[in-house]
């Protein structure tokens, strides 16, 4: 008889989750697994990737509140709750004068707000499914566990706890709710349970399931560069324009770049509230010739088939799944030093780990520019390694017996 999985997600936007989420239910035994997904909003290129066989299904109410902004909360909040009963008003008052007054911890402040309206969503019965698994993280965790009745649940980390700085007593409440807490990395798995050891037997690692056939199917397919004629060094990055991605750092490499005579253009495949203020930066750096932005795709692996060069500037990852992809592609590869990149490049051993600061990423781009014998060295050793990790999905398996 087939078990039933319900998966509970976000949008199928073009981003690290979602992808890696494809790589997942792509993987998944139909013959033995019914799959269901309840998304906050059915948007998002990714959805038309998604095995016939998924069953999506919207929140009929409260969507809005997964895919907050500093935008559009007030008006989501006001939507969903406030419309609806008036005095909820002076829940929110309380939280919005503790966010003006104390400024560094308005992250905190706000998931605690976000948390209070949990008990004004409808329910969702899952009784019917032998797993729930909140994969997007966070606030689908946190819904999972106050409003999803469910036999076994379980949550799933894509992100390194321990930076920006969370709410240990919240968290350390919702993880200890859920059956099994999943991370994406070993280093990701011991930080998370050295924080919180009391739901240490809890923890257990699956890794982002990447398929080198795909990928490399797939680099054959998609677009190609726009300025086929340019004959320079190409260097890309791929993820949402986010802060956490840390594009804001490109500009001034690029500009010590030209400064120092380096025929260079660097790419970003993706889209996110930064990107007016990554323009600007161009702008004001003067390098918006040389600063190129492709727009967000459901197959970025042409761009890194026909890269030079590619670079993961972030402040903070959890084992992103891009790296593992640029892998597969032998491409010679820069990141930032978050923190599962020594796990993620075999300390060094299979790309260039740098310092977070721009000098520090100029540094290390201009040490691979002015040396093609190590870039040549760091492609040759991810073509001599067993790259992907299908069999992944047995470990899952495992965690729903």
């Amino acid at each position: 008889m087939k078990k039933k999985l319900l998966f509970i997600g976000i949008t199928m936007n073009c981003a690290g989750t979602e992808r890696s989420f494809l790589s997942l239910v792509n993987n998944i035994d139909k013959e033995k697994y019914d799959i269901d997904l309840l998304l906050a909003k059915r948007e998002g290129k990714f959805l038309d990737l998604l095995p016939k066989e998924v069953n999506v299904i919207e929140m009929p109410e409260c969507g809005e509140m997964f895919t907050l902004t500093g935008k559009n909360a007030p008006g989501a909040i006001f939507k969903c709750f406030v419309k609806k009963n008036p005095l909820l008003i002076f829940k929110v008052l309380p939280y919005a004068l503790k966010m003006a007054v104390i400024r560094k911890k308005r992250s905190l402040i706000a998931m605690r707000l976000w948390c209070s309206f949990l008990k004004y969503m409808p329910e969702f019965d899952a009784s019917e499914y032998d797993s729930v698994i909140s994969y997007w993280g966070d606030k689908t965790m946190f819904y999972m566990v106050d409003r999803v009745k469910a036999k076994n649940k379980i949550t799933w980390l894509h992100f390194d706890y321990s930076y920006p700085e969370r709410d240990d007593e919240l968290y350390g409440k919702y993880f200890s709710a859920c059956d099994k807490v999943v991370t994406v990395s070993h280093t990701l798995c011991e930080s998370l349970a050295e924080k919180f050891p009391d739901i240490s037997d809890k923890c257990t690692v699956i890794e982002n399931i990447v398929d080198p056939k795909l990928i490399r199917d797939l680099a054959l397919r998609g677009d190609e560069f726009p300025d086929g004629h340019f004959s320079g060094t190409r260097i890309l990055s791929v993820g949402r324009m986010t802060h956490q991605k840390g594009f804001d750092k490109i500009a001034p490499v690029l500009a010590g770049l030209r400064s120092e005579g380096y025929n260079v253009r660097w790419y970003i495949v993706g889209d996110g509230e930064e990107r007016d203020s990554l323009i600007n930066s161009a702008m004001a750096a003067g390098v918006p010739d040389i600063f190129l932005f492709l727009g967000s795709t459901d197959n970025p692996y042409s761009y890194m088939r026909d890269c030079d060069l590619f670079v993961l500037p972030s402040r903070y990852e959890g084992k992103p799944i891009t790296v593992e992809e640029a892998k597969i592609l032998y491409k010679p590869i820069i990141v930032t030093n978050y923190l599962s990149a020594e796990e993620q490049l075999d300390d060094g051993k299979l790309g260039m780990i740098c310092g977070m600061e721009p000098e520090d990423i100029y540094r290390a781009v201009k040490t691979l520019l002015d040396d093609n014998e190590r870039k040549d060295a760091y492609s040759r050793a991810l073509a001599d390694k067993k790259l992907g990790n299908t069999e992944e999905i047995q470990k899952f398996y495992k965690i729903l017996e």
